[in-house]
């Protein structure tokens, strides 16, 4: 009997996943729907020209902005804004973007109420946000298939066929992980398709060239892989418990209470970037591929804060060495502690 595909199977077959899997395509499917529904087109000639009057009129009033306009040289002149110049942001906007985005000047955007759903720009991150719920689902449901078989002796029962535990936990990982693949892949192709046609028919595509697609291939392949991370740190955990509730518990035991530790400990301990305590910080630059921590000033005279650069190489050294320990300790106790 081939054991992976019969985990494999059995996953699928699982009363449990028939049910996860409807949730999360009505999820997304919602998504859309809601998307639809509040998008638009975009503002007509006349809404644009009447907000572009408004952002005038506010502009007016304020002497800062008509000063920084009228003076090509007031981001050099005045050291207060001189941060601009050199800040790569800035880089490609004239001169009164600059100004607007700077010193506070009012834009056309400002007094338009209307919502227009630009692919180009929030779709990746919609579809990350997708995977990464599809991913804690599949977290459950390979916790739950390993802390299942356990707490009806189903376990026991299937190492008396198959003794060999190291191919017996292998084919059970392989499977939770070839199923959380799949699943991810699936969603995210679904989220994809249903994002590109709203924004097709109620919105904006947006440009979608050779930078675009490299950024958001590596935004989407890191969050693959941290959905697999979590499916395979859900079975561990499960293993090690021998109960679906004790993955269940722990991973919400840290959300709740370990957080609000970190948070406490980091408002009383006098430490910079108190931030990077937090496992947030580390998922987020692992996702996002860089994270810039900004700490205290480094001195009286200098006011230039100390920055600590999170990369998703150093994310991914912290949050794989966490994972691969649990798998560990799974591998361990799996083959040394009896089965009863």
């Amino acid at each position: 009997m081939n054991l992976f595909k019969a985990e494999l199977r059995r996953i699928a077959r699982r009363r449990l996943t028939l049910v996860f899997g409807i949730l999360l395509l009505a999820g997304v499917v919602g998504l859309a729907v809601i998307l639809a529904s509040i998008s638009t087109e975009g503002p007509d000639e006349a809404a644009l020209a009447e907000a572009q009057a408004q952002a005038d009129e506010m502009n007016e009033q304020n002497p800062d902005y008509l000063d920084c306009v009228e003076d090509e040289s007031y981001f050099e002149d005045n050291e207060m804004y001189g941060w601009v110049e050199t800040d790569p942001e800035y880089e490609g906007m004239s001169h009164k973007e600059a100004c607007e985005h700077a010193v506070g000047g009012w834009w056309a955007e400002d007094f338009l109420w209307t919502y227009t759903f630009d692919f180009a720009d929030e779709g990746p991150f919609l579809i990350v946000g997708v995977m990464i719920v599809a991913g804690l689902v599949m977290m459950l449901l390979g916790s739950s298939a390993i802390g299942a078989e356990w707490s009806s002796g189903g376990m026991s029962n299937l190492m008396v066929w198959h003794p060999n535990r190291m191919r017996l936990w292998g084919a059970k990982l392989g499977a939770a992980l070839t199923a959380c693949a799949a699943g991810v892949v699936v969603l995210a192709a679904l989220a994809f398709g249903l994002l590109v046609l709203v924004a097709s028919l109620r919105g904006e595509v947006g440009v979608l060239n050779g930078v675009w697609w490299e950024d958001t291939l590596e935004l989407v392949l890191r969050t693959g892989v941290l959905a697999l991370g979590m499916t395979l740190l859900g079975a561990s955990l499960a293993m090690l418990g021998r109960h679906t509730a004790i993955a269940g518990g722990v991973i919400a035991g840290y959300l709740i209470i370990g957080e609000l530790i970190v948070n406490m400990v980091s408002m009383n301990l006098s430490m910079d970037f108190p931030e990077r305590l937090s496992l947030y910080t580390w998922v987020g630059a692992w996702i996002t591929g860089r994270i810039e921590l900004v700490g205290g000033y480094t001195g009286f005279n200098d006011m230039t804060p100390d920055v600590m650069v999170i990369t998703w190489s150093d994310a991914g050294a912290l949050l794989g060495g966490i994972v691969l320990l649990f798998a560990a300790l799974a591998t361990w106790s799996f083959q040394r502690r009896d089965a009863a």
